[in-house]
């Protein structure tokens, strides 16, 4: 009966060593879990889980250990008792080197070794491969493999496998394995070791469940660290594209301020004039002044609309959604990549457009117009300033197979052969230090794939460069836009006297718009709270609206009309003189072509009025 209480005691190591080990790896892959998906982490995880399952070993065999001593010490059996204790201290000793800071995998090394060794003695000593111990060095290989890792458990098994065969073979070849062991305790030895046996096997499949449970948890880790850094590569690629604007912005401003300051010449120039031919004696006015005033007054108004839409294409390049999608005029942003780039340009070639104007090609108009600056100011640093006219830069675009080609091609110098197979990566560039980080390509071909579109490189040589970038075009069938549309039956005669009420905290605007709108019964108000008041108790045909002003945004005076009159705020009409944070924006695109960009022009306006009077159900 000592032997089957022995064999129990052995099981209940074994269940509660399986057990434990279970337990501690659902417990070590929670608390993994908490942790930042970093890599460093997924190796400290590593090693804290072969420091729980090191110490939960050694505290299962130190609680049971002096039990397996004493029985051995009561069988005669000193020696055995001995090596028993000799192998808690050692145990003891590498958890506690480990714990302060000791290699966790040759801790674990060692207490397997030290745990081999006394399970061989203890086979030795009470009869070879019959011994109810034996069972237990099947548990060692696994052991080794969590503890240290696979290859060591892949060892340990050659190891114990060999060791099988000794005690096998040792009988047959005359070498006398001793049996201490009394006679009369031979059947419950029988017993107790199939007892160990299946509490070995119970081990090995709880041990094994702890590691699946572990592994499991690992590959959690790894996809949520892999999701992670998919999400800040994606958020660091924005920053880059952001970057790479702003530094365009940087580069762009010189010519920009060149193009805005010529028109601005000769529109305050003009005026000037003007004015003094006003403050002269009337009298003194001639046919010939009058209509110099008239050509004086045209080219004042074309300067002014020039001056204009540069304002327009800048704020289109350095603000625009990053995901928004629509139908995108190619010759209308070719058009202003060129006029945005044109002093880099015309100092260093010729640049010859073929473009049709008709071509329409579905992306983000700011993105595109960002993909063909980068372009153009990459060709025209190719070129050397000073012989603008032997050089060109040509931009031609064509149809095939589906798809919008856009060629860019230059006569520069070409780019380095080392590099024409990496010039798409981050920070490769051909140019001289300081005069570009050799991102802008990287990013172009980032944006182009956002799109569906492709970059890539046509040819490259010491007289000149070609890019290729395809485009998906426009399907009118896939539209989606948002543009207001008459209600059925609702058109109105577009003529007649509207109630019209202007809401602008600047006064001279609303004395222009006044003033441009008096075929209409106008009424102006520079307060928002009063301008609601008006709304809610008069009866107006149309508010004309400025998106933000300082006390009550045209925001919240929509918001507001909503809730008292919905019906009033349908007919609201929003003025923006530049759109720069997230909630105006988001507010712009949920009221669909409800708005006009300032600087207005009048006729635009008038159009805007009668398209939102057509929209409202019942019409004016």
């Amino acid at each position: 009966m000592e032997c089957i209480a022995l064999g129990a005691v052995r099981g209940g190591l074994g269940l509660g060593l399986g057990l434990g080990l279970g337990r501690r790896f659902v417990t070590l892959r929670r608390l993994e879990n908490l942790s930042p998906n970093r890599t460093s982490d997924l190796l400290r995880a590593q090693d804290n889980r072969r420091v729980g399952v090191l110490t939960t070993v050694t505290l299962l065999f130190v609680g049971m250990g002096p039990f397996f001593g004493l029985r051995y010490y009561q069988m005669g059996i000193p020696s055995l008792s001995y090596s028993v204790l000799v192998t808690m201290i050692v145990g003891v000793v590498v958890v506690v080197w480990v714990r302060r800071g000791g290699n966790a995998a040759t801790g674990g090394g060692v207490v397997t070794g030290a745990l081999l060794i006394l399970l061989v003695y203890s086979n030795w000593c009470s009869g070879g491969i019959g011994d109810p111990n034996f069972g237990w060095l099947y548990v060692i290989p696994v052991l080794a493999a969590l503890l240290v890792d696979a290859r060591v458990g892949w060892i340990f098994t050659g190891i114990v496998f060999m060791l099988a065969l000794l005690f096998w073979f040792a009988p047959v070849y005359g070498i006398e394995i001793p049996d201490y062991v009394p006679v009369e305790l031979q059947r419950e030895q029988s017993l107790a070791n199939r007892l160990s046996a299946i509490v070995a096997m119970g081990v090995m499949l709880a041990a094994l469940a702890g590691q699946q449970k572990h592994a499991r948890g690992l590959l959690e880790r790894v996809n949520n660290e892999l999701i992670y850094e998919m999400n800040q590569r994606t958020e660091i690629q924005a920053r880059m594209v952001r970057s790479e604007r702003a530094a365009s912005m940087g580069s762009l401003a010189a010519g920009m301020a060149h193009e805005i300051n010529n028109p601005l010449t000769y529109v305050l120039g003009n005026l000037e004039l003007l004015q003094g031919y006003l403050s002269a004696d009337q009298s003194e006015s001639t046919n010939s002044n009058r209509q110099e005033s008239q050509l004086m007054i045209s080219e004042a108004i074309e300067g002014a609309y020039r001056v204009a839409s540069l304002v327009r294409d800048l704020k289109t390049f350095s603000h625009t959604s990053e995901q928004d999608t629509a139908r995108v005029d190619l010759a209308r942003t070719i058009d202003r990549a060129a006029k945005m780039t044109s002093n880099e340009i015309r100092h260093r070639a010729e640049l010859e457009i073929d473009c049709p104007g008709d071509v329409w090609v579905l992306g983000n108009q700011g993105r595109i117009l960002q993909v063909m600056i980068n372009l153009l100011t990459n060709a025209a640093h190719s070129i050397e300033p000073g012989a603008s006219e032997t050089n060109a830069i040509r931009i031609s675009v064509s149809e095939r197979e589906g798809r919008i080609l856009l060629e860019v091609s230059d006569t520069g110098a070409g780019i380095d052969p080392d590099l024409i197979d990496r010039i798409f990566e981050p920070f490769v560039t051909s140019k001289a230090v300081g005069f570009g980080m050799g991102i802008g390509l990287s990013i172009t071909r980032n944006v182009l794939q956002a799109m569906g579109g492709t970059i890539e490189i046509k040819y490259s040589s010491p007289q000149g460069t070609a890019f290729v970038v395809t485009l998906e075009p426009f399907d009118e069938d896939t539209s989606n836009s948002e543009l207001e549309k008459p209600s059925p039956g609702s058109r109105v005669e577009r003529k007649g006297r509207l109630s019209v009420l202007i809401v602008d905290d600047e006064e001279l605007v609303l004395r222009s718009l006044a003033a441009s709108l008096a075929h209409h019964d106008v009424v102006v108000e520079i307060d928002g709270r009063e301008a609601i008041r008006r709304v809610v108790e008069g009866d107006f045909d149309i508010v004309i609206c400025d998106l933000m002003m300082p006390k009550m945004t045209g925001m919240d005076i929509h918001a507001e009309l909503l809730r008292q009159c919905p019906d009033e705020a349908h007919k609201m009409l929003f003025m923006t003189g530049g759109v720069f944070v997230k909630e105006a924006e988001d507010f712009l695109s949920s009221v669909g072509g409800r708005w006009v960009e300032k600087p207005i022009n009048f006729g635009e306006l008038e159009e805007k009025i009668w398209n939102r009077i057509e929209a409202i159900p019942g019409g004016a």
